[in-house]
């Protein structure tokens, strides 16, 4: 399925490409599972969406203790810095629903991205997902950044960015980048 959100663009300052180290991404996904414990309340499952999510929702849910389920949504054509997403949203729920065998989530869901760019995943997966939802299902949204252009203010996340992001997941950085490492931050967001 596809989705054609009017969607805002990411900003990029082109100063430098942040980077995300491995320690920091560690203690900050256990920062985040900590704020949904005391902000949301009993997290009953984790849906990273692919690629970028899966490895902060693996480390969420392991921190939480509860299930993590995969989605997949795209709308980047290159994984190359500074370029825009298209705002089309292409995804796919097959691996939710193979894990699900019929059933339904329920309680307090927690969607993770590595990054709300453009806001248009979290905007196009929330309905989609709505078939899988039990009536009592709620879905919060969470990431690790949050670009400065996005649409779409996550439930939670750690960081407010205006530059390309590496993560540590990620391909290495192509040279002649200026490169800054992000810091942990004090508090997960909203403050």
């Amino acid at each position: 399925m596809n989705h054609h959100p009017a969607h805002p663009q990411r900003v990029f300052a082109h100063q430098r490409i942040l980077r995300l180290t491995q320690d920091v991404f560690q203690h900050g996904a256990r920062m985040l599972a900590e704020a949904a414990t005391d902000r949301i309340g009993n997290i009953t499952a984790v849906v990273g969406i692919a690629n970028g999510g899966l490895t902060p929702a693996a480390t969420i849910a392991h921190a939480l203790r509860t299930p993590t389920y995969q989605v997949t949504a795209k709308h980047n054509t290159t994984d190359d810095p500074y370029h825009q997403a298209t705002g089309t949203v292409s995804h796919d729920l097959h691996p939710l629903v193979v894990r699900l065998r019929g059933r339904r989530l329920h309680g307090n869901v927690l969607l993770v991205d590595d990054i709300s760019g453009s806001g248009a995943t979290f905007t196009t997966l929330l309905p989609a997902l709505a078939p899988h939802l039990a009536a009592t299902c709620t879905v919060h949204t969470a990431a690790l950044c949050r670009n400065t252009g996005s649409d779409h203010n996550p439930r939670l996340w750690l960081w407010d960015v205006n530059d390309w992001v590496r993560f540590p997941w990620e391909h290495p950085i192509p040279h002649g980048h200026p490169i800054e490492d992000l810091t942990l931050p004090h508090r997960v967001q909203p403050a």
